[in-house]
């Protein structure tokens, strides 16, 4: 009986937070500053996701030298993508430096 409270207790903290602004705001007008803002949320949290495991492989410390193929790929990605602006092109070249640099560091 706990492990069912727990499930569902674990749900409503994952559905809640995610469906309350949706419900609370709906067919509302935000003001001009909040939807400004809201803009950079996606990328924020692509960062905050991302960086980390850019900069820190092996979990001890910052390797921001060029023996971290997960820098070279990430850096390499990110030209790719600005320069085409395609994501499965730049995705896949990410990809490809990402190993050629792991095969050549050895």
């Amino acid at each position: 009986m706990s492990m069912l409270l727990l499930i569902i207790g674990m749900g409503l903290c994952s559905f809640l937070p995610r469906y309350l602004p949706l419900a609370l705001l709906a067919g509302r007008e935000l003001p001009a500053v909040v939807e400004t803002l809201l803009k950079y949320t996606p990328p924020a949290v692509l960062a905050a996701l991302v960086f980390p495991a850019l900069l820190t492989p092996s979990g001890k410390g910052i390797e921001l030298t060029l023996a971290n193929p997960y820098l070279i790929g990430g850096a390499v990605t990110f030209a790719a993508g600005m320069i085409s602006k395609r994501f499965l092109l730049s995705t896949s070249i990410g990809i490809a430096a990402f190993y050629l640099g792991r095969w050549l560091i050895g």
